[in-house]
């Protein structure tokens, strides 16, 4: 038996380089799929990797607990200094500073093993994470069917697998690790300064406000601008993977100077995408660390005064300061993480949408199990089909035929008349309109 496929679409069918779509840098997937904009503008898409990170329990736990004593131990430090400050240097107060400077060199101690302890396990779970995150995105990929990289440029897929995950890396590797030491020693510093002195600390309270709501709303600037520097950065590596890929298409029509040209387009666009994630971080950061640290002058500018006053002593105002520049210290590093997790949300986002696209081809509810013994008939009956990159280019149009089990067939036709089509339906790569 013979089917005559005739000539049903362009005879470079479907395997064929398309050099006009490889020259533009479109997104690589369309809406529903991989390069859906979220309009979250907070740090949501990163709640997704909380599945992957509950499953060290104990890793966390132990990590809780090196840092836990690491800013304990910080805490104690002041507190030594003001009762060296208060009980003077006399000869009569030797021994009393011997013992004191004596403890601090063990709160030293201590502080050295719980930050080495508490940087392993977290960058450890960082690591971990990251590799269960990559093997989970991988492995969906592989579920997806064809249809889905008909529209997705595969040079997106792989930077969203690399370059994204890697970003996931880098927070979950250092930035949490910092981000949690600063925000226990920013509630630990927080504590202390109220224990000192509950006056100052009032004062402090009352400015924290304005430390935070300039970081939360330049943040959401942030993200979004390290989303749009995340998809240029994708879609300039795009549109070379797919240009290097059908280079000779390239070299064929002569267009080796627009592509060039639009390569180049495309990396400027991606630089200057990075320039003004890195200006919007920079001001973030410039901000957030003059308003910590004046409020703190000013405070303990009316601190002097309880002292030349006599309403509080030297060494309890030696002691509020170093809480205060605890306090402060933290807060501008949480205005770097905060930066740094505003990357990461930007590229769970990313791998979220991979991992939410569904496969087009799903199997039914309720499958019909397998004759046994199996029979292998085949019957196409007015069938039409479209890659979806071509929607309106019938590859099939109204094709019928029937193979019964044990019968040879040939599959006849010129180039692009769809006999790989023909195969890829049957294997069910795509189902027919």
């Amino acid at each position: 038996m013979t089917v005559d496929m005739g000539r049903a679409g362009p005879q470079d069918g479907h395997s064929r380089a398309d050099v006009s779509q490889t020259a533009g840098t479109k997104s690589a997937v369309e809406p529903g799929e991989p390069g859906r904009r979220a309009k979250a503008s907070s740090l949501r898409p990163l709640s997704r990797l909380l599945p992957f990170l509950f499953r060290y329990r104990p890793q966390i736990a132990i990590a809780i607990v090196f840092l836990t004593m690491a800013a304990a131990s910080t805490l104690v430090v002041p507190v030594a200094v003001r009762r060296v400050i208060d009980n003077g240097f006399s000869d009569e107060n030797a021994g009393f500073v011997d013992q004191y400077f004596s403890v601090m060199l063990l709160v030293v101690a201590v502080l050295a093993v719980s930050s080495a302890g508490r940087y392993f396990f977290v960058t450890w779970i960082g690591e971990r994470v990251v590799a269960d995150l990559r093997d989970s995105v991988f492995s969906h990929l592989l579920k997806l069917s064809p249809s889905f990289y008909d529209t997705a440029q595969s040079g997106e897929v792989l930077a969203r697998l690399t370059a994204d995950t890697t970003q996931v890396k880098n927070v979950f590797g250092t930035t949490v690790s910092v981000a949690l030491r600063n925000l226990v020693m920013l509630v630990g510093a927080i504590a202390m300064l109220i224990a000192t002195s509950l006056k100052l600390s009032g004062m402090v309270l009352l400015v924290i406000p304005l430390i935070v709501l300039p970081m939360v709303f330049f943040g959401r600037k942030v993200r979004t601008l390290s989303r749009h520097a995340q998809d240029t950065l994708a879609a300039s590596a795009a549109l070379a993977q797919e240009s290097l890929y059908s280079v000779q298409a390239v070299q064929a029509f002569g267009q080796e100077s627009r592509i060039g040209e639009t390569f180049n387009a495309a990396t400027q666009e991606a630089f200057e995408a990075a320039a003004a994630r890195a200006r919007g971080r920079a001001f973030l950061t410039a901000a957030i660390i003059f308003l910590a640290f004046g409020a703190i002058i000013g405070i303990l500018w009316y601190g002097a005064q309880e002292v030349l006053a006599g309403a509080m002593t030297p060494g309890t105002l030696g002691q509020f300061l170093l809480y205060a520049a605890f306090a402060a210290g933290a807060m501008g590093s949480l205005s770097e993480v905060w930066g740094e997790l505003q990357l990461a949300a930007g590229a769970a986002e990313r791998l979220s949408e991979l991992l939410d696209t569904k496969p087009g081809i799903a199997d039914p509810a309720t499958p019909v199990p397998l004759p046994s013994p199996a029979k292998g008939a085949v019957a196409f009956e007015k069938v039409i089909f479209s890659y979806p990159s071509r929607p309106d280019d019938q590859v099939l149009k109204g094709l019928s035929f029937s193979v019964k089990p044990g019968e040879t067939v040939a599959i006849v036709g010129p180039s692009g008349a769809g006999k790989s089509t023909l195969f890829s339906l049957i294997l069910r790569f795509y189902d027919p309109q």
